[in-house]
Parts: C-alpha cells; structure tokens; sequence
C-alpha cells in the first residue's frame, strides 16, 4: 500500500469513522489553522459536515483527491501557471486552486491590515495608515523584481519536464545514438536561453510595475517571504512583540473574511 493510500486509510478509519463527514485537503498546519479560524467566524457549526487534514504538500493534496473524489483539495496558487491550472483541474475537479498566490497573501495587503486592526493598535502608529503603508511597501520595488524573476523562471522547470527532461534519453538499451542525443540536448538548451529568459522576466517586471498594490499583494508578490521578512517585522516594530504564529493568527481572527473564498465555501455547500 502506498504512502497517500496509507493516510487516506488513516483519516478514514481514526478521524472520521462513520461519521459522514466529508474531508478538506489543505498543505500544511498552518492552513488548518487559517481555515478554522475563518469558518468559525463565517460558519458556526461545520465542523458537523466537513474534517480539515493538512496533506503534507500540494502533490500530496493533489494525489489524495484524485482517489476520493468526495473529498476537496484545496492547494495555494504560488508556481502554477494559468494553464498549469487548467490541466490539473481537468485531471481532478475536486482540486481547488486558492485565489491568492499562497495563504500569507491574506496577511500582507496594508489596506486589509489597517482595516483589521482596532483603534487601539492604529492609535499606536503616528502617521495613521500612509505611514504604516509606507512602511511596509519602502522596497516594493525590489519584491516586484524578485516577484518578476520568481515568476518568470520558476516555470521552467516544468516546461522541461514537458520536454521530457531528462527521461527522454533514459530509456533501456539500446540507447538513443549521438546525434539524437545532440537534438534533443539542443531543444532543451534553447529552452534555457539565457536571453530570452532574461526578456521574460524583465517584461513581466515592467507589467507588475504598472498594477495597483492590491493585485500585487494578492496575486503576484511571494507572500511566504515577504510576510515574515517584512509585514511581521514591521508590526513588531510599530505594536509590539509577538510570535510570527500568534501574529498571523490575530490577524485572520480579525481581519474581515476575503470575499474571494466564497469559491470555498461554494464547493464546501455552505453558503447559503
């Protein structure tokens, strides 16, 4: 029995026996911490109909869902292309994709914050909310490079295993002679160009450089770092020490529920 088989068995007979209860799949801890919280708020009592267990990673999620096809996976955004997305959809249709780039994308937008804290913490910030957004986005231009360069390289790794590197040339003997081989090193070398990679990154810089703060917070800036490098860190400074877990936690307790999770709580047939 494999590995995902195993777990599948385990959340079944230990976590929700016979009990009806459907089950969501996230990524990890922190997740089931966030999705709690949010469907405390929004929805008291679906704990009667719905299990969270983190699956470890996405491929995991991925994995799982595919084999109980009751069952929802839920799995961030982040590399995935758009057509990425499309494929894996197709492949698994109880898979869903987070709006946002990851989860710390809820924990990053200033306006969301500002709006999230009560008087008492803003009271704390002299210049209101233009020094706390100053702040927190004094090296905007700098994540939006790394945001650029994360989004236009991480790819290809994927385009390569589309190009079947490096099974192509592993296959049993006998193998593929020297001038086979020369082609197909040669398609996967012109995939990595350095110029053309560099184009990429460079035009996608200049696209994120004309959106509006929001859509970088929530789609494009790699919130997993920028979070605890730079939000996390500027709270403390400005209200106070905390733990980065209690911090995040604070903040989903008390920021309002994004609107666009209303594609959860749809597929989860709690909304009204």
């Amino acid at each position: 029995m494999s590995t995902v088989d195993e777990r599948i068995q385990t959340i079944k007979t230990q976590l929700i026996g016979n009990s009806g209860v459907r089950v969501l799949l996230v990524e990890g801890p922190d997740d089931v911490d966030a999705y709690r919280i949010f469907l405390d708020r929004k929805f008291p009592g679906w704990e009667r109909k719905w299990h969270i267990e983190p699956a470890g990673k996405k491929a995991s999620v991925v994995k799982m869902a595919k084999k109980e096809g009751s069952w929802l996976g839920l799995v961030d955004r982040d590399e995935w292309t758009d057509a990425e997305i499309t494929k894996q959809v197709g492949d698994c249709p109880n898979l869903l994709i987070l709006p946002r780039f990851c989860l710390e994308s809820y924990l990053i937008d200033p306006q969301e914050l500002w709006e999230a804290f009560p008087e008492k913490q803003r009271a704390k910030i002299p210049g209101g909310e233009a020094q706390f957004c100053q702040e927190l986005l004094a090296n905007l231009e700098g994540w939006i490079r790394h945001a650029a360069f994360w989004h236009g390289i991480r790819p290809l790794w994927q385009q390569l295993r589309d190009l079947r590197f490096p099974d192509a040339v592993f296959g049993s003997p006998p193998m593929l002679d020297d001038e086979s081989l020369r082609a197909k090193f040669k398609v996967w070398h012109d995939s990595l160009d350095a110029d053309v990679i560099l184009r990429r990154v460079h035009d996608l810089q200049a696209e994120l450089t004309s959106k509006d703060q929001s859509e970088l917070c929530r789609r494009w800036l790699y919130a997993k770092n920028f979070y605890p490098q730079v939000v996390h860190t500027v709270l403390n400074r400005l209200l106070g020490l905390k733990s980065p877990k209690d911090r995040r936690n604070s903040i989903l307790r008390f920021r309002s529920i994004p609107e666009d999770l209303n594609v959860l709580w749809n597929a989860m047939g709690l909304n009204p």
